[in-house]
């Protein structure tokens, strides 16, 4: 039986391609779209959503408009690297219909709530509407199979830093406050980081790109069109989302090794909310500064007494020049919680 899939999406060009792999794996069902300011901002990357779902032939998707900013920062998007629309300029006709009523956060919901542990979240967008849904929803977590995220670097091989930041990746850049939120809530993660998917052994080349050129369907002719807009400006069109989906497609491409705390590479721009009854004001130890390597500022930070660690424990596989992350929370009961994973 193929395994229900929603999809927490800001499209984005690897997340077109993401939805197209979606469409075409008999493994899964895609059942629900969901869409966050990421990318673009949140009418734009709901309108690639319903542009793309229609130029493949699955109006029938329901899709649901999420957050327009980040819980606690300003909205910025990277319209830079996929174009001024998102979607690197490609020709796509408009949808017949537009999102559906309601909000993602109580959509993720319904979607968990009615096959409780049998159903799959992929966000490859910031983490806003997650964050939500499990603040709206308190049980949520605890509902769905499994929630995969495309996010973070986390310094496991040399591709592992960041794309916003020396360290810092977008996802969880954009909205770390519901980084923290989701990463702490007890929900079964996998996570795909820039450890993986900046690897040049899992992007697409020229040489996909003629391979692609030659097909005639709208899929082919959709992946071909985004693969030449990155191949324009980059030397090859990375495979970030579908990368994401690919650990719901098949599991056994890929195996584990456990890491731990700062062997996980989560001390140069983590900093741990402080505990109710400690004061201290971070004002030495602001993101921008620590973005520096300044790491005896960032050590002296995680050693006071006043500070609790982050305790994640990571897990990076590698086999045929692929792989991904696992992220499993063991918190224990410290009331600390994370601010920014990178």
């Amino acid at each position: 039986m193929a395994l229900s899939v929603a999809l927490d999406i800001d499209p984005g060009i690897d997340d077109a391609l993401a939805i197209a792999l979606a469409l075409h794996s008999p493994e899964i069902t895609l059942d629900l779209v969901t869409t966050v300011a990421g990318n673009g901002p949140l009418e734009m990357t709901t309108r690639n959503a319903l542009r793309l779902l229609h130029h493949l032939g699955a109006d029938e998707i329901p899709v649901v408009a999420g957050a327009a900013n980040p819980l606690h920062k300003p909205f910025i998007g990277a319209v830079d690297y996929h174009g001024p629309d998102a979607l690197g300029g490609i020709d796509l006709p408009e949808s017949p219909r537009s999102a559906d009523k309601g909000n993602a956060a109580d959509a993720l919901y319904e979607f968990a709530a009615t096959r409780p542990g049998q159903r799959v979240l992929v966000a490859t967008g910031p983490l806003t509407n997650v964050a939500q849904a499990f603040q709206r929803h308190p049980e949520l977590p605890a509902m769905l199979k499994e929630l995969v995220i495309m996010g973070g670097a986390f310094g496991l091989t040399k591709y592992g830093t960041g794309n916003r930041t020396p360290v810092a990746e977008f996802n969880i850049w954009q909205d770390p406050d519901a980084a923290g939120i989701v990463f702490t809530s007890g929900v079964p993660i996998a996570i795909v980081g820039l450890d993986v998917t900046n690897d040049p052994a899992t992007a697409l080349m020229a040489e996909d790109l003629a391979l692609l050129r030659t097909g005639a369907t709208p899929t082919t002719r959709l992946a071909a069109d985004i693969t030449a807009f990155a191949l324009k400006a980059h030397r090859d069109c990375a495979l970030h989302d579908p990368l994401a989906l690919a650990v719901v497609l098949d599991r056994t491409l890929f195996e584990f090794l456990i890491l731990e705390g700062a062997q996980a590479g989560l001390s140069w721009e983590t900093i741990l909310k402080k505990r109710e009854n400690y004061r201290r004001v971070f004002d030495d130890f602001d993101a921008r500064k620590i973005a520096k390597y300044d790491q005896k500022k960032v050590d002296a930070l995680l050693a006071d007494p006043g500070i609790v660690r982050n305790k994640l424990k990571v897990a990076a596989a590698i086999r045929n020049a692929k792989s991904f992350l696992e992220v499993q929370k063991e918190f224990g009961s410290f009331d600390a919680y994370v601010w920014s994973f990178v």
